[in-house]
């Protein structure tokens, strides 16, 4: 109603252009007389044609006076809107569209001129943040969802910075936070504690309650010590450093961070050129069956022949790889020669590989495996492929279908680390798992507190649901011997053997096939006898 007002006025200003001046050269007309003068003058000088001519051009004056109003209401809105888009370009340019909140750009210049105007005795602190759990959200309740999500983070961190502290949304689900106080306070920990807290709060949605989580870096330093961009990035090593250690928690910047994270880099590097030159390779350790030692199989593990550094462990390149988008590449590349070295084993032994959780965002996943196992002529009903309890609660109903998908082809499908995630007997009876795999930290230590009782619960679990199971880290006879006791069918660990290179797991797979069924055996020999008579 207001601008609709307003719209009437400036309409009513620039008619008052055209009426003004024709009102008052008419009452001037009045005042002098002019219409009788004219009128006498015309007739004095009948041959001029005055009576003609003079109407004509005032007529045509008005004529170009109302287009000259028109004309300048028409600029005086064009430059209107072009002020108006030039605001909004200018407010998009540096805030986020979604949130309300500056973006990265705006937060730069914010904390350059922190950095330069604070004043002695204070320090500037960034937060910078990232949040957990965020893509599950979108899957469950669409990026509808995920927005409403961050909008109401940001509302509470905006709320936890107050007057004096700026929010930015980084991008994606990042943010970042900027405090000036006073030096050597508790305000950067308080805070950091008071981020992780409020996003943790349970968000109401449309379709029910999200829940998220955040990992928090921080880093502090007083006025003048570090530019804008040094800031941000070491905060950023720091935040990277609190989600590889467990999530929903906070790191505080240390100079050790940054080397760590130009390592990592540096591996990141060297890993994109590995996976081309083929330096992940699979290693084998032994499965066996505890009743009887007779070697049943074997699981792949990755290892990574680095040029330089050796023999490196999963567990240094598996997080970068999935970090860096590398765990698809990474996992075909050693699935593929796994594949390949199994098939010269005998043929009643299985392979074992683990899937990654990432991988089971790929719905293409079954149709890869199936792609290896035609290209390499390893057979489906072999290959036994192990899925971690943590990825089937994410995203149940797509674990589903790509594990009826892989059963439907004849591979077997294992629920790996059970008792260490969330998976519930409902996931366990409607996923049709074909075995169980207990971690290895509840045998390593099942004599101590509570660990041999969970074991034996969830050995009477699988034999109620007719499901083998096997029992990873085994290191010592007893806990072998303990194990077979309780009725757990299968075992691996450095006890029969570490994992092994190809040509020595393909000569304890021939060894085995061969004592065992010299005689006729219908069995492979005991693993203990195999590594006996391997050289």
């Amino acid at each position: 109603m207001k601008n609709r007002l307003r719209r009437l006025f400036v309409s009513y200003r620039d008619y008052l252009l055209i009426v003004a001046p024709v009102a008052s050269m008419l009452m001037l007309g009045a005042l002098l007389n002019l219409s009788e003068r004219f009128s006498d003058f015309t007739s004095r000088h009948e041959n001029w044609q005055l009576d003609e001519v003079v109407p004509a051009f005032f007529l045509a004056g008005l004529i170009y006076m109302v287009l000259l109003v028109c004309r300048t209401r028409g600029l005086r809105h064009e430059l209107r809107r072009r002020r108006r888009a030039e605001s909004e370009a200018t407010q998009l340019a540096r805030h986020d569209w979604l949130t309300g909140l500056v973006n990265r750009r705006t937060l730069v210049d914010h904390l350059a001129a922190r950095v330069a105007s604070a004043a002695q005795g204070t320090e500037i602190s960034v937060f910078m943040l990232d949040l957990d759990r965020f893509k599950p959200v979108n899957d469950t309740y669409g990026h509808e969802g995920g927005d409403a999500v961050l909008v109401k983070v940001a509302s509470r961190l905006k709320l936890l910075a107050g007057m004096g502290g700026l929010v930015a949304r980084i991008g994606g689900d990042e943010f970042a936070c900027v405090l000036e106080h006073p030096a050597g306070s508790p305000v950067p920990v308080e805070t950091a504690q008071a981020i992780l807290a409020a996003v943790a709060k349970p968000i109401q949605l449309r379709g029910g309650l999200a829940e998220v989580s955040a990992s928090v870096g921080l880093v502090t330093c007083a006025p003048g010590a570090s530019d804008a961009e040094e800031m941000l990035r070491a905060a950023d090593f720091a935040m990277y450093r609190a989600k590889r250690s467990g999530r929903s928690s906070y790191c505080v910047f240390a100079a050790e961070i940054e080397a760590e994270m130009g390592e990592r880099a540096q591996l990141e590097l060297d890993m994109h050129a590995g996976i081309h030159r083929g330096e992940f390779v699979p290693y084998f350790q032994p499965i066996v069956a505890l009743a009887s030692g007779d070697l049943i199989g074997f699981e792949a593990l990755a290892r990574w022949r680095h040029p330089t550094r050796g023999l490196v462990a999963p567990d240094l390149f598996i997080p970068i790889a999935e970090d860096a988008g590398m765990i698809q590449d990474l996992g075909f590349s050693v699935l593929r020669r796994a594949c390949a070295d199994a098939r010269m084993w005998p043929q009643h032994l299985t392979l074992s590989v683990n899937i990654s959780p990432l991988q089971l965002n790929d719905p293409w996943l079954p149709q890869r495996i199936l792609q290896v196992l035609c290209s390499t002529g390893f057979a489906p009903a072999r290959l036994i492929v192990e899925i971690t309890e943590t990825r089937l609660v994410q995203d149940i109903e797509a674990a589903r279908a790509i594990l009826v998908s892989l059963r439907n082809a004849g591979i077997q499908i294992a629920l790996d680390d059970f008792g260490t995630g969330y998976a519930s007997l409902k996931h366990l009876r409607e996923l049709q798992f074909n075995r169980i795999k207990i971690d290895r930290a509840f045998i390593q230590d099942m004599r101590a507190g509570d660990n041999g009782k969970i074991v034996r619960a969830i050995l009477n679990l699988s034999e109620g649901l007719g499901l083998p199971v096997t029992a990873e880290g085994i290191e010592s006879s007893e806990s072998a011997a303990m194990l077979a006791g309780l009725g757990c069918e299968y075992g691996q660990g450095f006890l029969y053997s570490r994992a092994v290179e190809p040509e020595e797991a393909l000569e304890i797979a021939r060894a085995a096939h061969y004592l065992g069924h010299g005689a006729g055996a219908p069995v492979p020999i005991g693993l203990h006898q195999v590594r006996r008579a391997t050289p």
